[in-house]
């Protein structure tokens, strides 16, 4: 069977032949009527073709040239305009006997190699830009500190500030590796039976810290909850990230709710925030690597958009579920379900959550 990538026309003598993979490219209703293989007559004339492309006067210019056994030496690419797909046009005469016989045009579908280009380039980008902030900094507060002689409480001062630069230099560093490892298959887990509501408890103090505008709060439940079997690094990172993002898009402050619920054989974590949300739009491609919802008050936040996808990744390794629900302008709801240890009795020991003098954070 053609693949729509093997699209072809051949014209020879004042004719146009053309295969079922050229009009499916084009969706036209014709290609129901041809074989799955050879060439045949098109009865559909180019103009018809041509009007579903972007480039519409390029195309019939280039298709003029080749009626008239003029062969292009560039090749052409094209954007179909009822979807985003792309296409590379070549033009090739065919000779036999000694003599010219007619143009074959291949149209490839490059459509995956163009996203595959575009993300390349949004990579080089997001690299420059996430990387150029933090360098900046140190490189200015450093350059201050050798051209001055600055006071004590001032060189602390900037020493903080690099010292806090250099770790948001790492987290940035990290985040890519850890996406070059999980896509070649190199990212090592070591499980273990976990405590994940303590873990969480802690992640959510040292988050509570530097959030002075929200209010963080966890929910258990009276009952203990049940271990789950993870690798504790990668469980700090998965809720560090997701609790970070719900406070991080929430810049005018309000409660983070965190929640633990078992199911019957799942722990349900949900963190709820009252954030700026999520366009309807964006939720599918949101796990995407060095996907960004493109608003206003995104890009305002900025990131790496390697997040959410190093968060996915890690939570499939665990054989669990991510997902998301959201309404712009009122918030997100994060859910994260990990397989229970398959054990016969439950852990009798009862996680008591500290209470944090300034309020942020506090289980009920």
């Amino acid at each position: 069977m053609h693949s729509i990538r093997e699209a072809v026309i051949y014209i020879e003598g004042g004719k146009i032949f053309a295969n079922k993979p050229l009009l499916a490219l084009f969706h036209h209703p014709a290609h129901d009527q041809f074989n799955d293989d050879g060439l045949m007559t098109l009865d559909v004339k180019i103009e018809e073709l041509a009007v579903q492309v972007d480039q519409h006067e390029a195309f019939l210019d280039y298709m003029d040239r080749v009626c008239s056994h003029e062969i292009p030496t560039e090749g052409l690419s094209l954007s179909l305009n009822k979807e985003e797909r792309f296409v590379q046009v070549y033009a090739e005469g065919i000779h036999y006997g000694g003599r010219f016989r007619g143009t074959m045009l291949v149209l490839r579908d490059v459509t995956i190699e163009t996203g595959i280009d575009r993300m390349k380039s949004e990579f080089v980008s997001t690299v420059s830009h996430e990387l150029r902030t933090p360098l900046a900094s140190i490189f200015g507060y450093t350059e201050l500190m050798l051209a001055k002689d600055l006071p004590e409480n001032r060189q602390q001062r900037y020493l903080t500030t690099i010292h806090t630069e250099t770790q948001r230099l790492t987290s940035l560093v990290n985040d890519f590796l850890d996406v070059q490892r999980m896509e070649s298959s190199q990212q090592q887990y070591h499980f273990k039976e976990l405590d994940l509501a303590n873990l969480i408890q802690e992640v959510a103090e040292f988050q509570a810290g530097s959030a002075t505008h929200h209010e963080l709060s966890l929910e258990t439940g009276d009952e203990p909850v049940r271990r789950v079997e993870a690798d504790e690094a990668k469980m700090r990172q998965l809720f560090g990230n997701l609790i970070n993002n719900a406070i991080k898009y929430s810049p005018d402050g309000g409660q983070v709710e965190l929640r633990l619920e078992e199911l019957d054989d799942r722990l349900r974590v949900t963190i709820t925030d009252e954030g700026i949300g999520i366009p309807r739009q964006a939720l599918p491609e949101l796990f995407g690597k060095f996907y960004r919802v493109d608003n206003s008050d995104s890009r305002k936040i900025g990131g790496t958009g390697l997040g959410l996808a190093i968060c996915q990744e890690i939570v499939r390794a665990h054989e669990g579920l991510i997902h998301v629900e959201s309404t712009e302008g009122k918030g997100s709801v994060f859910t994260v379900e990990l397989p229970f240890v398959q054990a016969d009795v439950l852990l009798q020991e009862i996680i008591e959550a500290p209470t944090f003098s300034n309020s942020q954070l506090r289980k009920r």
